[in-house]
């Protein structure tokens, strides 16, 4: 473990019981619909349905705010999909819905959450349900996953509407107060320049699964240097041992099946509530990513662009944290 690690692991005392409970409820319908019918766009929607789940549950949001929430995802997302039809159009898409991250965080430290999940099922989804298609595919198929979506918000809404019960109707959260303001020049900089970098690459490379690059900068900007090294140093743990393990698994020890399949996609979305502490859980996401894709496919090089792909955005995204970082200290003086 890093240094930031108890010496002793106990894996009990770093889960979210409640929290995994309360996902793992929500997530139920779309993995019995997605095993009943063999249909996969339910299981691509559940990533939406996770991150209203956890959109709603850290700030709080009464119903209009998670529709407003899941209307949001859904709109980037198209946005996203047809830009990638053209490669300038896409980095600009990029750079624009990663500034909305830190303009959220400027108005309130608890806001962050809301960005991130706002960004990151927008680049995973239109990864996701883009599959390579055509241009004439794309514009003939994407409408028809609109109505799998708009079923994702189901679970929080119902959540919201009891979490909110006997509250002022005209409000879209239940929280008074947003948390801190910050100043945000520099990590809108850094943000922008590191996501604007990682696009581009994955464009001029045609770089499949591009969205473990992208967010891979994206994360590390993070507020200061100093935690965006730490954010680094758990990422680069996660993967680094992850990814292996992934491989074992899905190679030597879990059969084969696309119940299997299924299972391990839902629990790389339960990692993400389930533990108290990121690096823990960053290191099960990446266990469970690699097993699912394993599990799909047996390809052990797909499985290993986990590692290179989300150390490559992570090495962007810090040495834009420390070139912007530098940048402002000297203008200071």
């Amino acid at each position: 473990m890093p240094a930031d690690a108890p010496q002793q692991f106990r894996l009990a005392s770093e889960i979210k019981v409640w929290t995994l409970l309360y996902a793992a409820i929500a997530l139920l319908p779309f993995v019995v619909l997605a095993l009943a019918t063999g249909n996969a766009i339910w299981m691509k929607a559940s990533l939406l349905a996770i991150g209203a789940v956890i959109a709603e549950d850290k700030l709080a949001l009464r119903p209009p705010g998670v529709i407003a929430y899941g209307l949001a995802v859904i709109a980037g997302t198209y946005l996203l999909l047809l830009a990638e039809l053209v490669p300038a159009f896409f980095v600009i898409a990029c750079m624009t819905l990663a500034a909305g991250v830190i303009l959220f965080a400027s108005r309130g430290k608890k806001l962050r959450a809301l960005g991130n999940w706002t960004f990151l099922p927008v680049l995973i989804l239109a990864n996701e349900l883009h599959g390579g298609r055509t241009v004439d595919a794309l514009l003939r198929e994407t409408p028809a996953y609109l109505p799998y979506l708009l079923v994702a918000l189901v679970p929080s809404v119902i959540s919201a509407t009891i979490r909110s019960r006997g509250k002022p109707a005209a409000r879209w959260s239940n929280l008074d107060d947003f948390g801190p303001r910050a100043p945000f020049g520099e990590d809108l900089a850094a943000m922008l320049a590191g996501v604007g970098i990682a696009a581009m690459m994955v464009v001029y490379w045609h770089m499949d699964r591009a969205q473990w690059v992208i967010w891979g900068a994206a994360s590390i900007v993070t507020g200061t240097v100093d935690t965006a090294r730490v954010k680094l140093k758990n990422r680069a743990f996660g993967v680094m041992t992850g990814v292996p393990i992934g491989i074992v698994l899905g190679r030597y020890v879990v059969p084969h099946s696309s119940i299997a399949v299924t299972l391990a996609t839902l629990a790389v979305f339960l990692t993400l509530v389930a533990f108290q502490r990121y690096v823990v859980g960053y290191f099960f996401r990446c266990v469970f990513v690699t097993l699912a894709i394993m599990l799909a496919n047996q390809s052990t090089a797909d499985a290993f662009e986990r590692i290179t792909h989300v150390l490559a955005g992570g090495v962007i995204g810090i040495v834009c944290v420390l070139g912007v970082h530098a940048a402002a200290s000297r203008l200071s003086r």
